[in-house]
């Protein structure tokens, strides 16, 4: 197995995501697909380790239920479950048989799971204990689903549940792959915005292989590497890092969740090559004593998701190897654009690198007209990567793609040598008293103050001056350290247009599923508690 092996599947013509792992099965065979934290759990496989031609016998066993269940082609399912391998398998499972499928982020409640079900109107929901009982709870909760699924052991299984254990016992490990066109709708990715419902996005065959093709051709990863995931599968970022891993045939140690000794201990005990995570994990990396682990077998450190601080960028490098960082969106994909650092090359910060072919990106004002190189504007993308749009929404559809370009709601710049910028969320842009305040910029000034930790900047409404800036952090391990302190010194360190007005000083922030800070739920909570005419 060498390079010439991804490159099988890469150049592959005939490959889709309904042929997906005959294909590659075709290639690597018996060698190991992905060693697992935690075994399946299934009569018909209870393996920790399984292999590419496992991996297609357990796809299509799923897919053989599925199908003996009345699951027909173009239908949804969706699959709200703890992060487990099965979750990957089963998206494979409706690609193989033409349904379309719809992962749920393990945290979302009943009732959010009852809006998605029916806004894709899904008819079946396979899901396990571990969500069930403390957020659906009863199959009453989402009337609209007929047919209920219980992944898991078979002695798991609730009454008025089909068992996936029982039913894959008794279906076989031959399936033919449905037709597909490349433009039909094999997923639908839910990504939640700052106001009302989420809204899902439409991914295609097309969509999830062009980009992520070629950038299994361009990282320096064969058959012969091995990593550790700890992403959650149900967000895009860990659903394209999976792909991208069975595409180079590299085997991946999937960890359940992410637990920062474990995964360095992992690194260190199994000569990991290859470790994929946000930026928060990177930063709990290194406060978990990413120093004192022998972590030089690493030669590829991949990030996403957000911006990736250049000193920390400058620490994992120091380790060995490179790090790749990709930027986009789920509406791309999620890859728009890459760049790799190394030990003696860096960029600044906020650079997100070079636009991936054939993927066009352009930056565009609030008239729709392209800026001056350097200043600031709203990135739009074109490209076979971006999605035919969002489910039954057609006013979102008619916003995001005016001008014949996709709108990412990032604010972007253009440097020189072609390179992206990424400035901030145009929604996390604040408007303070008619300046025009980027957050990521103010956090990145407030993370130089010794006793900051973490730090979020956000815009609070003003009946005057439009918004004020407000920031919460919280402190590094071990310092104590108030909201007035900090007030002070960014009265001191940052310009008095954007130093915030308001400061407040927590023990923890609330993270989403990548670990990014909920500024959502920070500004809902302000709102509530700060009298604004007092600052």
């Amino acid at each position: 197995m060498s390079y010439l092996s991804k490159y099988k599947v890469i150049l592959n013509p005939r490959l889709d995501m309904a042929n997906f792992w005959d294909e590659i099965a075709a290639v690597y065979g018996d060698k190991t697909m992905g060693y697992l934290e935690e075994p399946l759990e299934y009569r018909c496989m209870p393996k920790d380790q399984l292999s590419y031609r496992d991996t297609l016998a357990l796809v299509n066993r799923m897919g053989n239920t599925l199908r003996s269940l009345g699951v027909g082609k173009g239908e949804r399912v969706v699959i709200a479950m703890s992060n487990r391998m099965e979750l990957l398998l089963l998206c494979y499972a409706c690609f193989k048989i033409g349904a379309i499928a719809v992962p749920l982020n393990y945290m979302l409640k009943g009732s959010e799971i009852k809006y998605i079900a029916e806004n894709c109107g899904a008819r079946c929901l396979v899901t396990d204990r571990e969500v069930f009982d403390p957020n659906i709870k009863e199959t009453d909760a989402i009337p609209g689903i007929e047919t209920w699924v219980m992944a898991g052991p078979r002695s798991d299984c609730l009454p008025g549940f089909a068992s996936l254990d029982e039913m894959m016992d008794q279906a076989s490990e031959d399936l033919e792959p449905a037709h597909i066109h490349k433009h039909e709708t094999v997923a639908i990715f839910y990504t939640s915005g700052t106001t009302g419902y989420p809204k899902g996005a439409m991914l295609t065959s097309h969509n999830l292989l062009t980009t992520q093709r070629i950038t299994a051709a361009v990282l320096p990863i064969t058959s012969k590497d091995q990593g550790v995931s700890a992403l959650p599968n149900a967000h895009l970022m860990g659903f394209a890092v999976a792909l991208l891993t069975f595409i180079m045939g590299a085997p991946a140690y999937f960890m359940k969740y992410f637990r920062p000794t474990k995964v360095l201990e992992a690194i260190q005990d199994r000569r990991l090559s290859v470790f994929v995570g946000v930026p928060a994990m990177y930063a709990i990396l290194l406060s978990s004593g990413a120093e004192d682990y022998d972590l030089s077998s690493v030669k590829l450190w991949g990030s996403g998701a957000d911006a990736m601080p250049v000193e920390h960028i400058k620490k994992f490098t120091s380790f060995g190897g490179i790090l790749f960082e990709a930027y986009g969106q789920v509406e791309t994909s999620p890859i728009t654009s890459i760049k790799i650092s190394t030990k003696y090359l860096t960029f600044k910060h906020g650079c997100v690198g070079v636009p991936v072919y054939p993927v066009r990106t352009q930056i565009w004002d609030e008239d729709g007209n392209k800026v001056k190189r350097g200043e600031a504007g709203e990135l739009v993308v074109r490209g076979p990567n971006v999605t035919k749009g969002y489910w039954d929404d057609s006013g979102r559809n008619e916003e995001a793609f005016r001008g014949g370009w996709f709108h990412t709601g990032d604010m972007a710049r253009r440097g020189e040598y072609g390179l992206l910028y990424f400035v901030d969320r145009k929604k996390d842009m604040v408007k303070a008293g008619g300046y025009s305040v980027f957050s990521k910029e103010v956090e990145e000034e407030m993370r130089a103050h010794p006793k900051i930790d973490d730090v979020a900047v956000l815009g609070i409404p003003h009946p005057t001056k439009v918004e004020i800036v407000a920031a919460v952090c919280t402190p590094r391990k071990g310092e104590e350290l108030t909201g007035e302190e900090v007030l002070l010194w960014c009265r001191e360190n940052i310009a008095g247009y954007k130093a915030p007005r308001y400061v407040e000083v927590r023990s923890e922030m609330p993270y989403g599923m990548t670990l990014k800070v909920l500024k959502r739920v920070l500004r809902e909570e302000l709102v509530e508690k700060i009298d604004v005419s007092e600052l």
